[in-house]
């Protein structure tokens, strides 16, 4: 079942509880039907990968093996929006207007960038 979600790629957020509570960070990607979303920076993880080859069909490049790190996905709710202006985690409300419905920030009232069509 998707999750209805206020937080979109590109906005600033703050991890507000857990192992990384405190920290700050740009969204990459929103699941909404998950229910999770990847921070830059955040809930980075190690994954031990085998070296491998791709087939030619796919680019005839060797997949390096090794140690690799990646963000993990953290679930929606444990993220808050950081308004750029107040510079402070702060809630979002929707305001309709003549462009019609907008996020706006709840603490001073500053517009919210605009979720990209598309991705």
């Amino acid at each position: 079942m998707a999750v209805k979600t206020h937080i979109v790629k590109g906005d600033t957020v703050m991890v507000r509880r857990g192992k990384e509570r405190g920290k700050r960070g740009t969204v990459k990607a929103v699941f909404p039907r998950e229910g999770v979303a990847t921070v830059e920076g955040v809930n980075v993880v190690k994954r031990h990968t085998k070296q491998g080859t791709r087939s030619q069909n796919m680019g005839g490049a060797a997949q390096t093996g090794g140690i690799l790190e990646k963000e993990a996905a953290l679930p929606l709710s444990v993220l808050q929006y950081v308004c750029p202006k107040c510079n402070a985690p702060s809630r979002l409300r929707h305001q309709h207007g003549a462009q019609g419905a907008q996020r706006v920030c709840s603490r001073c009232g500053e517009p919210a960038r605009e979720a990209a069509k598309g991705a």
